[in-house]
C-alpha cells in the first residue's frame, strides 16, 4: 500500500494520501529555533531547548493523534462551513477534497483543494531570525467571488516540559496574553525574559488569545466555536491557557489569488514590531526561503551519487545526509517519541553522529567534538548524559528567576562512578575526531586544550590516551573489557561481566589512533598502543570464538552468552559485526561469523539484533530478557546496528552481500509496504519488530536514531568506499558483482573529485588502475588537489 512518493527534482515526499496509520514528520529550522511537524501540521516548536523553552504544547501519545499543531482554518462565510488546509484538524471526508504534504528539507508545505479554494500553508523557519513563517496562499478557482474568513491557530506551552503536564496550580495562574496592534504577545510571568511573539502581515479583524474562548467548552480543535461563528472573541486574560488566534476577511475574486503571513517568534512587542516590517514584505519571505534552498544545496553538494540502485540514489543524495544533519544538530531528544523530556547530549550518540557528517556540516561536528571532550572525566570515561553548558566555561548563564529552569548541579553531582558508566561511549570520540581531521586537515584540533568534566584541562590528543586507557584498565577476569552499566545495548547489563562488543570497539579505535599516531610523528605511542591492540586481538580470538561466531559477552558469573550452546540470544549482531568491522577477526573466522549473522539474523527488513529472542527473564544477562520478544534491543531488526554489518561485509569483499542486507533495511523500498512499515519511507527508523512479534515489519521511532548516521558513512566509505585519510581521497568499492560501475562527485578540502567507477570483469571488491585526469596514479589513493581544482577520476575495479 502507498501513501506517497518520493519528488526527488524538489527534494520533497509527497503525502497524497494524507490518513497515513501514524504521524510522518519532519524537521524545520536548522539554527537555535525548532520545530518538529507531521503530515497534518500537528507538532511543536521549541528554541534552544525542547524541555526547557518548549513554545507551542503538544500532547505526545494521544487521541486524536499528535495534536495540538500550527493550524489554519478556512472559513465560507457565505455558507459558514470550514475546513482546515492541513487536512486535521477539522478532516474533512478526503472523498470530498484533495490534500496533499509536501515534506521538504527543513520545510513541510500542505495542500488544500475544497469547494473551490486551493490553499497551501508552507511552515519554516529562516536562517537568519528564530521565528516560524507560516506563508498562506489562497487561489479562488471557482466561477465566483469568495468571502474567506482565515483563521490562525497554535496553543502556547508553559515552556518547560514539567510544567505542560503537572503542577497546574502554578502554572495556570503565571502564563499570560495581551493583544496590540495585530501583535499577540505571549507572558510567563515568572520568567524575565518569557515572551513570544505571533503576528501577521495584515491588521486582523479579530483575534484570541485564550485558548477556551477561542475552542468554546465542551470543543476541540476540530470545532472551534469562534471559526463556527465567523468571529473571535478578542479575549486575552492574566492566567490560564493561551492560543495565537488572528482572524483576517478576505475576498478573492474567481481566478484571483491572496497570500497571508503570520509569524511565530521569540521575544515580546518590540521586537515582534521589527520581525512583523521585514517579514510583511514578500519578497524577504521569498529570499529567505530561497536561502534555505541554498543552504540544503551546498550540504547535499559535497557528495552525490548515481548508482544502479535508484533507493540508494535517493537516500544518499538527500535523505539520509538530511536525517544525519537533523541528528548532529538537534541530539536526541525532540521528537514525537522522546517529546523533549530530556535534553543534554548524549555520550556515545552525540560521538557518531559527529563522525558520519563531517563533509557536510564541520563546524557543528566539531563543536560536538569539544562539547564531548569536556564532558570526559580525568579517568578516561564520558558522561553518559550531560548538558554541554555545565562545561562551557563561554557560556552565559540564564538569567530567568524561574521553577522551570533546572539549576547547574555541582560536579559531585555530575561526575557518577564507575557503577554508572556506559563501557562503549568515548571510545566512539577516537574515531569521530580522526574523521573530523581527515576530512578536514585540521591537525592542529589536537594541541588544543580542553578542560575535563572534573577539572583541569589537557589537549585533545591527551584526552584520546585517557579514552583508550580507561578501556586497557577495564578489563575482566578474562581479559575481555568490563561491560560496566552496559556497552552500546543499554538493555544488556552485565554488571561485573566483560563484553566482547567493547573489546573489539576498542581494537576498532585503536587502529584509529595509531594510524594518527604514526602520521603526526608520535612513534612511540604509535608502537606502544599497538602492542596494546596486538593483544586485544590475541585475547579476543582465544576467549569469544566459538566455533562458527563470537560471543556476545562473559555475564558476572563467568557464564559466555551468545554461543552455540545457547537455547535463546545464541547468536548476536552487535559482537560478530564488530569483530570484522574492527580488524580482530581474519577473512576465515570473519566469513563464517558474517554467514552465521545472514542464517540466523537476515530478515527482509533487515538484520535482528538477536536471534532466537529471550523468552525466559535472565537478570545475569540483564533488562533485554525482559523485554518482549521481536521488540527493540530484544530481537527486533534494530537499524542503528544493521549499516555495521553492511561495512563488515564490505571489509569481507562480498559486495553482493552488503548490498543485500543494504536493501532490506533501506526505507525506499519499503514505500509501497505501508500497510506493514507503516512509519514514514523516507527516514530510518529506530527499530523494526522482529520476526517474534506478531507485527513483524512494522517500523517505530524515526528520524532521532543513530542508523541516519551509520546508514550514510557505511553506504558511502564501505560500499562505494569514498573515504577520505590524512593527505589523499581512498576510493575503494565494495560493490554487487552485476554493477558496471557508478558514478559520483566528491568534495573534498576545496577541490571537486568527478568520479567514474568501472567494473568491467563483475568483481566485488578490487582496484587495479586509478586514472587522475588521464594518468595513472601509483598506490590507487589520490593526493589531495588543489583548492578550486576540478578533477576527473577513473576507478578500474579488477
Amino acid at each position: 500500500m502507498q501513501y506517497g512518493y518520493f519528488d526527488n527534482k524538489k527534494r520533497e515526499y509527497v503525502i497524497n494520501r494524507v490518513d497515513v496509520p501514524v504521524s510522518w514528520t519532519n524537521y524545520i529550522g536548522v539554527n537555535e529555533m525548532c520545530g518538529v511537524l507531521n503530515h497534518t501540521a500537528g507538532g511543536y516548536l521549541f528554541y534552544k531547548s525542547p524541555e526547557y523553552h518548549r513554545i507551542t504544547r503538544f500532547r505526545p501519545n494521544g487521541v486524536p493523534m499528535d495534536r495540538p499543531g500550527h493550524y489554519v482554518y478556512v472559513r465560507d462565510d457565505d455558507t459558514g462551513e470550514y475546513w482546515s488546509i492541513s487536512w486535521q484538524p477539522v478532516g474533512k471526508p478526503l472523498d470530498k477534497a484533495r490534500y496533499e504534504c509536501r515534506h521538504g528539507l527543513s520545510y513541510s508545505r500542505y495542500i488544500c483543494d475544497y469547494n473551490g479554494i486551493n490553499a497551501q500553508q508552507t511552515l519554516f523557519i529562516p536562517i537568519e531570525d528564530p521565528v516560524e513563517l507560516w506563508d498562506v496562499t489562497l487561489h479562488n478557482s471557482s466561477d465566483r467571488e469568495r468571502h474567506l474568513s482565515i483563521f490562525s491557530y497554535c496553543e502556547f506551552s508553559f515552556h518547560h516540559i514539567e510544567m505542560d503536564n503537572k503542577n497546574h496550580q502554578m502554572s495556570l495562574y503565571a502564563s499570560g496574553s495581551s493583544y496590540q496592534d495585530g501583535i499577540i504577545q505571549y507572558d510567563l510571568f515568572y520568567e524575565e525574559d518569557g515572551y513570544q511573539f505571533f503576528t501577521s502581515n495584515f491588521t486582523p479583524d479579530g483575534y484570541d488569545c485564550v485558548r477556551d474562548a477561542f475552542l468554546g467548552s465542551y470543543r476541540t480543535e476540530t470545532n472551534p466555536l469562534a471559526v463556527e461563528r465567523g468571529a473571535c472573541s478578542g479575549s486575552t486574560e492574566f492566567g490560564g491557557n493561551h492560543c495565537a488566534v488572528l482572524h483576517k476577511k478576505v475576498s478573492i475574486q474567481s481566478g484571483e489569488n491572496a497570500r497571508l503571513l503570520f509569524m511565530l517568534g521569540e521575544q515580546g512587542y518590540e521586537n515582534a514590531k521589527v520581525m512583523r516590517k521585514k517579514y510583511s514584505d514578500e519578497a524577504t519571505v521569498d529570499r529567505c526561503f530561497a536561502d534555505l534552498a541554498k543552504f540544503w544545496d551546498d550540504k547535499l553538494s559535497r557528495l552525490q551519487v548515481n548508482t544502479p540502485n535508484e533507493g540508494m540514489n535517493t537516500m544518499l543524495n538527500i535523505w539520509t545526509l538530511y536525517q544525519s544533519e537533523i541528528n548532529v544538530m538537534f541530539s536526541r531528544f525532540a521528537s514525537f517519541i522522546e517529546v523533549g523530556g530530556r535534553t543534554g547530549l548524549g555520550y556515545r550518540d552525540t560521538a557518531q553522529d559527529a563522525m558520519t557528517v563531517p563533509h557536510s556540516n564541520p563546524q557543528k561536528c566539531r563543536q560536538r567534538i569539544i562539547e564531548l571532550l569536556r564532558g570526559l572525566v580525568t579517568q578516561g570515561y564520558g558522561l553518559h548524559l550531560f548538558q554541554p553548558e555545565w562545561f562551557d566555561p563561554q557560556e552565559k548563564k540564564q538569567s530567568f528567576k524561574s521553577p522551570t529552569v533546572v539549576p547547574t548541579p555541582n560536579k559531585s553531582q555530575m561526575i557518577h562512578g564507575l557503577e554508572d558508566t556506559c563501557a562503549d561511549d568515548a571510545l566512539w570520540l577516537i574515531a569521530a575526531i580522526v574523521e573530523y581531521i581527515k576530512e578536514t586537515g585540521e591537525f592542529s584540533l589536537l594541541d588544543e586544550t580542553v578542560t575535563y568534566a572534573d577539572g583541569g584541562s589537557g589537549t585533545v590528543y591527551e584526552h584520546m590516551t585517557k579514552i583508550l586507557d580507561f578501556s586497557t584498565e577495564q578489563v575482566g577476569a578474562n581479559g575481555i573489557c568490563k561491560g560496566l552499566r552496559a556497552d552500546w545495548n543499554d538493555c544488556l547489563n552485565l554488571g561485573g561481566g566483560e563484553s566482547a562488543m567493547v573489546s573489539f570497539l576498542h581494537y576498532w579505535a585503536l587502529q584509529y589512533f595509531i594510524e594518527l599516531a604514526c602520521y603526526v610523528g608520535k612513534t612511540e605511542d604509535a608502537a606502544k598502543y599497538g602492542a596494546i591492540a596486538k593483544q586485544i586481538k590475541a585475547v579476543s580470538e582465544k576467549v569469544l570464538w566459538d566455533g562458527k561466531w563470537y560471543a556476545r559477552g562473559i555475564t558476572a558469573k563467568g557464564r559466555k552468552i551468545g554461543v552455540q550452546s545457547d537455547s535463546e540470544g545464541r547468536v548476536h549482531l552487535e559482537s560478530n559485526a564488530w569483530a570484522v568491522l574492527s580488524g580482530v577477526a581474519g577473512k576465515e573466522h570473519g566469513e563464517l561469523c558474517m554467514d552465521s549473522v545472514n542464517e540466523y539474523l537476515y530478515t527482509p527488513y533487515g538484520l535482528m539484533l538477536v536471534a532466537p529472542a529471550y523468552s525466559t527473564p535472565d537478570d545475569d544477562i540483564g533488562f533485554v530478557t525482559r523485554v518482549y520478544r521481536g521488540v527493540k534491543e530484544n530481537g527486533s531488526v534494530f537499524s542503528h546496528s544493521n549499516p555495521w554489518a553492511w561495512a563488515a561485509e564490505a571489509k569481507l569483499g562480498r559486495g553482493t552481500r552488503a548490498m543485500k542486507f543494504y536493501d532490506a533495511l533501506c526505507p525506499y523500498h519499503q514505500n509501497n509496504l505501508i500497510e506493514i512499515r507503516q512509519s514514514e519511507p523516507y527516514s530510518y527508523c529506530q527499530f523494526i519488530m522482529g520476526k517474534d512479534h506478531t507485527a513483524h515489519g512494522r517500523a517505530r521511532h524515526p528520524f532521532m536514531t543513530g542508523s541516519g548516521g551509520w546508514s550514510y558513512f557505511a553506504a558511502t566509505r564501505f560500499l562505494l568506499g569514498i573515504r577520505p585519510d590524512f593527505n589523499h581521497l581512498m576510493i575503494d568499492p565494495c560493490i554487487p558483482s552485476h554493477w558496471q560501475g557508478f558514478t559520483a562527485v566528491r568534495k573534498w578540502r576545496g577541490a571537486t573529485y568527478n568520479i567514474t567507477v568501472q567494473n568491467p570483469n563483475g568483481v566485488e571488491k578490487g582496484v587495479k588502475t586509478v586514472l587522475l585526469a588521464g594518468k595513472t596514479l601509483e598506490g590507487g589513493a589520490v593526493p589531495c588537489q588543489p583548492t578550486g581544482s576540478v578533477n576527473d577520476v577513473t576507478i578500474i575495479m579488477g
